[in-house]
C-alpha cells in the first residue's frame, strides 16, 4: 500500500478523439497505444476512479464521460508505482516474439516468466489444448494451449490465471501440450527459467470462451471440421443404420453337403466392347 496514491492525470482532447487507453472490467488500464493523447500520462496498472469529476464504476461509465470530457480530460486513477513497473515491464513483448501474435478484441497479450528455485514452490501448473474453428479463416482450425490448472502457493500462480493461452514458450510458437511441456520441462532444466507470450481473456465474453473451453472433454475434435449439412446428414444416416436389420439368409454357403458350391478364381479374362449410342451418325456442332 506504500507506493499506491490517488493522483489527477490532465489530456488535452478534441471531440471525438479516441484516447488510446484500454481498461479492462476492473477499470485497470491494461493497454496504452503508441501515439495517442494517453501515452505518456497514463500508465498500465492505473485504476480509473473518475472522469471530471464523474464516478465511474465500469468501462461504460468510463467511455460515456469521456465523450464529453473535451477540451480537457481530467482522469483521477489510483496508481501503485511499483505494481505498474511490473505490469509495464510484462506487457513489453519482444518484437520477435509479437510477430506471432494474431491480436483479438477482448483479450491482452504480456509476457510471463517462471524463475525456478531449488526448495522453493512447486511449479504447479497444468495445460491442455484445444481446437476451435478460426474466427478470422473460414474452415480453419485453431489449437491453442490453454491453462487448465494453477495450484495455489506455486510459481505458475504468481504469473499465470485459469485460461490463459500460451502462444509460445521461450520464443517457440505452439498448439500442443505436449510440445509445450516438454519445451518447458527443458528449459527449466537448463536455463532455470521459462517465459511465455500469454494471451489473456480480458471481457466478459473471452473469458465465457475460455471457461467453456477448459470445461470441454479433453478429446479434441477431428483435425477437419465438417460443415454443418455434413454433420447433419452423418447424424441421420447413423441413426437410419441403427434400424437395419441384418440378412435373414446368409448369401455365403456353409457347410460341405452335396448342395454346396465350391468358389474358384479363373485367370481368364472376358471382355466385351460396348458401343455409343451415336455410331454411325454425324454429330451436330454446337455453338
Amino acid at each position: 500500500m506504500g507506493s499506491e496514491k490517488m493522483i489527477e492525470v490532465k489530456i488535452d482532447m478534441e471531440e471525438g478523439e479516441p484516447l488510446g487507453a484500454t481498461p479492462n472490467d476492473k477499470l485497470v488500464i491494461t493497454k496504452i497505444q503508441s501515439g495517442t493523447i494517453s501515452e505518456g500520462k497514463l500508465r498500465v496498472g492505473d485504476q480509473v476512479k473518475k472522469v471530471n469529476d464523474v464516478d465511474c464504476k465500469d468501462a461504460n461509465d468510463f467511455f460515456r464521460a469521456l465523450r464529453y470530457a473535451a477540451p480537457l480530460a481530467r482522469i483521477l486513477v489510483n496508481r501503485d508505482e511499483k505494481k505498474a513497473e511490473e505490469l509495464e515491464a510484462r506487457v513489453h513483448i519482444p518484437e520477435d516474439r509479437a510477430k506471432i501474435i494474431q491480436r483479438r478484441e477482448g483479450y491482452v497479450y504480456e509476457m510471463a516468466t517462471l524463475v525456478w528455485v531449488q526448495n522453493g514452490p512447486k511449479l504447479g501448473l497444468g495445460i491442455k489444448h484445444f481446437q476451435v474453428d478460426n474466427p478470422y479463416q473460414s474452415r480453419q482450425i485453431s489449437n491453442r494451449v490453454l491453462v487448465s490448472r494453477v495450484d495455489p502457493g506455486s510459481l505458475a500462480e504468481k504469473c499465470l490465471v485459469l485460461g490463459d493461452h500460451l502462444c509460445d514458450v521461450d520464443g517457440v510458437p505452439v498448439t500442443d501440450k505436449d510440445v509445450a511441456r516438454d519445451l518447458l520441462v527443458k528449459n527449466i532444466q537448463e536455463k532455470g527459467k521459462v517465459s511465455f507470450v500469454v494471451e489473456r481473456p480480458d471481457s466478459i465474453e473471452a473469458k465465457q470462451w475460455a471457461k467453456n473451453a477448459l470445461a470441454a472433454n479433453i478429446l479434441t475434435p477431428p483435425s477437419v471440421t465438417m460443415a454443418d449439412d455434413v454433420r447433419s446428414i452423418a447424424a441421420k444416416y447413423r441413426q437410419a443404420l441403427k434400424g437395419l436389420k441384418g440378412p435373414e439368409k446368409s448369401a455365403m454357403t456353409t457347410g460341405g453337403g452335396p448342395g454346396g458350391r465350391k468358389v474358384s478364381i479363373v485367370e481368364e479374362t472376358a471382355t466385351h466392347e460396348i458401343g455409343h449410342d451415336h455410331e454411325g451418325k454425324a454429330l451436330r456442332k454446337v455453338k
